[in-house]
């Protein structure tokens, strides 16, 4: 059984959003304003990010970094004890959901779908019928769904296949 953190402070006022994880002695959960905590398969540590903006998703990359998705669409970068903030934005959400599919990053909220590639955040280049899916995002089995209030769609790695 995995220990809960103990922690002073705004964790205790506000519990996690997310979490992801490189593997079951690797694990990041974040949330709150600037809560950031790694589990190493023995105990809880809390990361000291260079922010306290508020924390809602988290994406254990296959480049070997964590990605933070914070409020309006900001994203920090890094893992352990060195973080970077990489985007700084002022969208009115921040996004929901971030995977790491097809050697990228990919965010979604109800404005969109983005990439972060070498560093830099965009704006997925997608068909219309595509972005109008945005809201969740998972990754499984080799492709990659992405679902809203609008529909559905499933990236294979070489295309889309709308679902309804």
């Amino acid at each position: 059984m995995m220990p809960k953190p103990e922690a002073k402070g705004s964790f205790v006022q506000g519990g996690f959003d997310a979490i992801a994880g490189f593997s079951a002695n690797d694990i990041y959960c974040v949330g709150g304003e600037g809560d950031a905590w790694r589990y190493d398969g023995k105990r809880w540590y809390q990361c000291p990010v260079p922010t306290n903006m508020q924390f809602k998703s988290v994406c254990c990359a296959g480049d070997g970094h964590v990605y933070i998705g914070m409020q309006s669409g900001s994203v920090l970068r890094g893992r352990e004890d060195k973080w970077t903030i990489i985007h700084k934005d002022e969208m009115t959400l921040p996004f929901k959901d971030m995977v790491w599919f097809g050697g990228k990053v990919w965010c979604t909220s109800d404005y969109g779908l983005w990439v972060i590639e070498d560093g830099k955040l965009r704006e997925a280049p997608v068909p219309p019928e595509v972005k109008s899916c945005s809201g969740n995002l998972a990754v499984g089995d080799g492709v990659m769904l992405l679902a809203g209030m609008y529909g559905a769609t499933v990236n294979d790695g070489k295309q889309w296949n709308r679902l309804w």
